[in-house]
């Protein structure tokens, strides 16, 4: 009976909750113990290597306790050849001792990469062709012709290039496509108000092209798919009729308000 009142007495259960505490600061120190052990002089914040060259941050590296593979080279016009433009993980990135850290360098000379033969190719396949190339479709020039969207010419810089021609990877070429409507004169569309891609649209529809973009202080490139065309020349008021083929140019902003100035304004002359 003695020994059953034991159980139950207060100093019984008080040596039970000392125990478990005892027991829970021994666990917390043991895993506070074993993170300290695993990770206490073995973690580094990765270094900044950008804009160096391998040979430069090799010590660095070392020092520091860390690895590095070089897994590519690409070109860069905005950085020097030879320097680090890459690398993973990023810099300020805490990593363990011993880490890899993958690095791409900018190529000492460009790529070159062969002109295709686009011409008499659907305008939709040039575009795959060329991506496929390595190469950028900069622009597109509208020509009167009976095939609509059919290739008429190819041009690099303004001048017709000619396929299995090596040019730089990256190269902005120009198409000359057929806008299927013979010799006739159009309209100028109004473009005011339009997004970009809209007045492309809009321009195509009546077998005119895109000239000049000039875009101001409020597009930032290449965000440039929600500026809004604001100013365009020649002008949409109904008046000016140009031949197919013809180039607009247009003058683009994010500003709502040099928008609406402009909507405003062209309300106005109407009414006049």
């Amino acid at each position: 009976m003695g020994f059953f009142k034991f159980f139950i007495s207060k100093t019984f259960w008080i040596n039970v909750l000392i125990a478990i505490v005892i027991f829970l600061l021994i666990i917390l120190g043991l895993t506070w113990s074993l993170t300290s052990y695993t990770t206490s002089g073995r973690t580094i914040i990765v270094p900044s290597l950008t804009g160096n060259t391998v040979r430069q941050i090799e010590e660095k590296i070392t020092n520091v306790g860390l690895e590095y593979v070089v897994i590519d080279s690409i070109h860069r016009a905005d950085a020097l050849p030879g320097t680090i433009v890459e690398q993973i993980p990023a810099a300020g990135k805490t990593v363990k001792k011993g880490r890899k850290l993958f690095l791409t360098i900018n190529a000492w000379s460009q790529e070159m990469v062969v002109m295709p033969q686009l011409v008499d190719c659907s305008l939709r396949n040039a575009q795959v062709v060329l991506e496929t190339s390595g190469l950028r479709l900069a622009k597109i020039i509208y020509k009167p012709s009976n095939y609509d969207g059919l290739v008429m010419g190819q041009q690099c810089d303004g001048a017709p290039i000619k396929a299995g021609t090596k040019v730089p990877k990256g190269t902005n070429i120009q198409l000359i496509v057929g806008s299927g409507t013979g010799g006739n004169n159009v309209i100028i569309p109004e473009l005011i108000g339009l997004t970009l891609a809209e007045a492309e649209i809009a321009l195509k529809n009546d077998g005119l092209a895109i000239g000049s973009l000039i875009y101001d202080e409020t597009v930032v490139r290449p965000d440039t798919l929600s500026a809004v065309v604001y100013r365009q020349n020649p002008g949409g008021d109904g008046a000016d009729i140009r031949e197919v083929g013809s180039e607009v140019s247009l003058w683009l902003t994010k500003n709502s308000d040099i928008v609406i100035d402009a909507m405003e304004e062209i309300e106005n002359n109407r009414n006049k």
